[in-house]
This record gives structure tokens, C-alpha cells and sequence, in this order.
């Protein structure tokens, strides 16, 4: 008995659908920009302790830090080169900054720069880059974050600007301001290139202001994100359209020697397939 040409029809769009489904299904590859090398850092706990101006009865104090999770995400290995950043600008996409070319960090950017340089690379690339929170560099930098908020509660304000300028001071140690080509300050123990050497990097996090309790905990804050938080051995609070900040424009503590960034690629989902609704519709019966 020959098969009908429903039969054949129905089977021809099944083996189609099929070979569609092997197809399109496919794991993607890590990344539509291969030359970025891309750490991934698993989701941990970090000791948070909230940056900016917080006062207890009238007085300036330190918040306290807490316990918080974070996700896992994607980051660059290395900060953004001044060959990456001249491709921007050459497209029209960046504003020119100073530069000399070679295998260097990209600096004299301010945050503006850096978020018109991640709109710029999302295009190119159709993914979906950002700068990292601040709570996400905190993390990535592992060993190599400092503090230099130390907890001043009981410091007049005075006595606290100088215990910070100090502590700052400290974790800085005797190191040259003197730029060094990618990988010049070695890995961190997640692989991460450079990270707390001589360029702070720009983050997404917004200085704050607000009260706490006598606890030291936060009792209410509000962002001003005009004020931008940049990484490095020591967090430094920064005008948003700062590029050097050794000359001014730091908000609180010690001024970074250089100002840079390097990106976060966000985790898209994977579309749903194109032939699970035909599937369905064929195999109105059964699950897809």
C-alpha cells in the first residue's frame, strides 16, 4: 500500500523539523568577540561596605559592612587597550582621549567614555556589554580588594579624613604611578589581569549619602550618581566626567593614579527555538 501524500508531507516536515532543531540548538560559542579573553567569576559573598557621606547624630561616620550575595557574571581578563579604544573612536562612536597606542591600558577616560565605548562594543559585537557594580568588581578583585574606610565611629571628622588619607596610604605602598603594558601587575587569584594595580577602574556604582544607626548599620541612603565609584587598590569616589583625577575631581580619600574600566558581558538567554510552535501544531498530542 503506498503511503499518502499527507503521510509523506507530514514526514518530510518532521525529519525537517528535526534537522532544524539539531541545528539551531547547538550550544553557541562563549562569545561573538573572540579576541576578548573573559573571566568567568562564580557567584560568592562578599563584605560590603557602603561608600560615600553617612552621618550618626550629626556626626560623620563610617557604615558598617555586611554580608552580601552576589551573582556569578563574565568579565574581561584585561582592561580595555588603547588599540580597543581607538576602534571606538575611529567608528565615531567615542570621544578622542589621549593616547599613544601599544599594548597599554586605555586611561584619561571618564565614566562617559567608558559607557559610550560599552553601547559602541555591544553593537559590534550584538551582545550585551556594561561596567560592573561595584558590588561585581568587588568581587572579581578577591585578595586584591582594599578598604580604606576603617571603622571611624568613634573619630571626630577631622581624625577620620586623616585615618583614611592613611590607610589609603598603606595600601598603596611604595608603588610607581608609572603605567606598565597589560599584565604588568600580574594575575589575581581568579585570573584576572592587572586588577588593583595603577588604573582604578570605573564601576557603575553611585557614591551615596545617608544615615545610620548607632549600630553602624545604614538607617536610609540616597545615590548621587553623578559621583561615580572607581576600583582599584582602594575605592575612590569620582566626578563622572573626570578623566584625570590626580588633577581633581575626587570626591573622597586618596586620588587615583590613572582612571580606566574593563567590561561585564551580561548571560542572554537562549531565544525559545523557532520550531517548537510547528512542532506543537504537528504533535498537538504530545509535549514538545
Amino acid at each position: 500500500m503506498k503511503p499518502s501524500l499527507k503521510s509523506v508531507v507530514a514526514t518530510s516536515l518532521v525529519v525537517l523539523v528535526a534537522l532544524g532543531a539539531a541545528v539551531l540548538t547547538r550550544a553557541p560559542s562563549p562569545s561573538l568577540s573572540p579576541e576578548v579573553d573573559l573571566i568567568e567569576v562564580p557567584s560568592g559573598r562578599i563584605s560590603y561596605r557602603p561608600f560615600g557621606n553617612f552621618v550618626e547624630n550629626g556626626k560623620s561616620r563610617s557604615p558598617r559592612p555586611y554580608e552580601i550575595e552576589v551573582a556569578g557574571f563574565s568579565i574581561m581578563k584585561y582592561q580595555v587597550s588603547r588599540r580597543e579604544y581607538a576602534a571606538c573612536v575611529a567608528a565615531g562612536a567615542c570621544p578622542p582621549v589621549p593616547t599613544m597606542g601599544g599594548d597599554y591600558p586605555q586611561t584619561h577616560v571618564n565614566w562617559k567614555d567608558a559607557r559610550a565605548y560599552a553601547t559602541w562594543y555591544s553593537r559590534k559585537t550584538g551582545e550585551n556589554w556594561r561596567l560592573p557594580s561595584d558590588m561585581e568588581w568587588q568581587l572579581a578583585a578577591g585578595e586584591r580588594y582594599g578598604d580604606a574606610a576603617p571603622d571611624t565611629r568613634e573619630m571626630d571628622p577631622g581624625q577620620r579624613m586623616l585615618a583614611q588619607y592613611a590607610a589609603g596610604t598603606l595600601l598603596r605602598g611604595t608603588a610607581s604611578p608609572a603605567l606598565r603594558p597589560a599584565g604588568g601587575f600580574g594575575l589575581n587569584s581568579r585570573g584576572i589581569a592587572d586588577i588593583s594595580g595603577n588604573v582604578w577602574e570605573w564601576t557603575d556604582g553611585c557614591m551615596q549619602s545617608g544615615s545610620l544607626h548607632p549600630d553602624g548599620t545604614v538607617r536610609e541612603s540616597e545615590p548621587y550618581c553623578w559621583v561615580r565609584i572607581a576600583g582599584g587598590i582602594h575605592r575612590a569616589a569620582i566626578v563622572d566626567f573626570v578623566r584625570d583625577a590626580s588633577v581633581g575631581g575626587c570626591a573622597v580619600g586618596l586620588p587615583p593614579d590613572h582612571l580606566g574600566f574593563r567590561l561585564v558581558r551580561e548571560h542572554a538567554e537562549a531565544p525559545e527555538p523557532w520550531w517548537r510552535s510547528l512542532w506543537q501544531r504537528m504533535r498537538p498530542d504530545q509535549d514538545a
